[in-house]
């Protein structure tokens, strides 16, 4: 993002800018220029993109608006210059909408994507990056996991009580070792936690 772009995204964002989706109609080169010591592509300074895009911008609880934005985009922005039919986040001014920037720290959905879905795996990719997100996601899934063996063990213990006066069947090993691996198989069990408790279902057995 550079030049006016990168000014007018600041400017938005300190006075009173909205977000909000916007569809490409029409997204047509206008020129590109290459510059900097680098000239590899994916460095940095090797080229830009000035790109025109008319887009309809979708604010929430407001009506829908049309737009050209003049975009300039670099190769630290990769091969994903939106096209016609893609979802981009925009940022906007509620009050005069010619003033509109493509957000690049937003997302870009190619058509035919859910929007949400693509929010929810690039939050997942970021917290994966950052270290401490990534301890706090494993520390939910072994909880998570801690609780639904839990729940394994306490209708393990429920059916081996059984009701008084009647004899119960055991539980099934199979469907049992079948939970486990499900769990296995999302990462919500280590391979170790897995194999420990398969040890304990089949001694019960």
């Amino acid at each position: 993002m550079l030049g006016h772009n990168e000014r007018l995204v600041r400017e938005l964002k300190e006075h009173g800018g909205k977000h909000a989706w916007a569809t490409v109609l029409e997204s047509k080169q206008q020129w590109s220029s290459t510059g900097g010591l680098n000239k590899v592509p994916g460095q940095a300074g090797s080229f830009t993109i000035h790109q025109k895009l008319r887009l309809r911008v979708e604010p929430e609880g407001e009506p829908p608006f049309e737009t050209t934005v003049d975009q300039v985009f670099s190769d630290t922005n990769g091969p994903h210059i939106p096209q016609e039919g893609w979802s981009v986040t925009v940022i906007y001014d509620p009050n005069n909408h010619s003033k509109v920037a493509i957000d690049l720290d937003g997302q870009f959905v190619r058509p035919g994507r859910d929007r949400d879905e693509a929010v929810a795996r690039a939050e997942m990719a970021a917290r994966m990056r950052d270290p401490d997100a990534r301890r706090q996601l494993v520390e939910e899934k072994r909880a998570q996991a801690a609780e639904q063996v839990k729940a394994i063990q306490e209708m393990m213990a429920k059916s081996a009580a059984g009701f008084q006066g009647m004899e119960q069947p055991k539980p099934d090993p199979v469907e049992q070792l079948s939970k486990l691996a499900d769990l296995r198989d999302r990462g919500v069990l280590t391979e170790a936690e897995f194999q420990a408790q398969k040890a304990r279902i089949l001694a019960a057995g």
